[in-house]
């Protein structure tokens, strides 16, 4: 069976107060069950490990020195960041990334909208590739309902389809 895993994670606020975020993004990572990633994984969290930091990484907190990191000179979060950009380059993933401009965007509404249209978009253009696997499961935390009944509705026409 062929099996496709689709990792999502959004970026930004959903709502449009002025004093959210200017940008809302949405990334979808690619992977094919069938491609091994367990030899990379294994080297970054020995890597990391060496670093002294073996928890989750947020990639916005380690680049802007909040929460975990805040105590972390430059030196260190670099280290963090270059694994998790060497391990990024040389695993068999693809990427995709919707970026939604909230400043032409003044309700959630409209911005439910332009969301759902540029990742059905996303989806026509990368249709004949979906169509390839008899499996397909994407992992969502769950961060923001909205986009969680977004992902609902327009990935649940895809036979095959869980949601981990």
């Amino acid at each position: 069976m062929k099996r496709l895993n689709i990792f999502v994670d959004e970026t930004g606020d959903f709502g449009c107060s002025s004093d959210g975020s200017l940008l809302y993004g949405v990334s979808f990572t690619f992977h094919e069950q069938s491609d091994d990633i367990m030899f990379e994984l294994s080297k970054l969290n020995d890597r990391l490990e060496k670093i002294g930091y073996i928890s989750m990484i947020h990639m916005a907190d380690l680049i802007m020195r909040r929460g975990n990191y805040k105590c972390f000179d430059i030196a260190k979060r670099k280290s963090i960041f270059n694994s998790i950009y060497q391990f990024s380059r040389r695993i068999p993933v693809k990427y995709q990334t919707i970026i939604v401009d909230k400043r032409y965007t003044d309700n959630s509404r409209i911005l439910k909208q332009q969301l759902s249209s540029l990742i059905n978009k996303m989806i026509k253009e990368h249709e004949v590739y979906f169509k390839k696997f008899d499996k397909i499961v994407m992992y969502y935390d769950n961060g923001q309902e909205v986009l969680g009944t977004i992902l609902d509705s327009i990935f649940l026409r895809f036979d095959g389809l869980s949601i981990g």
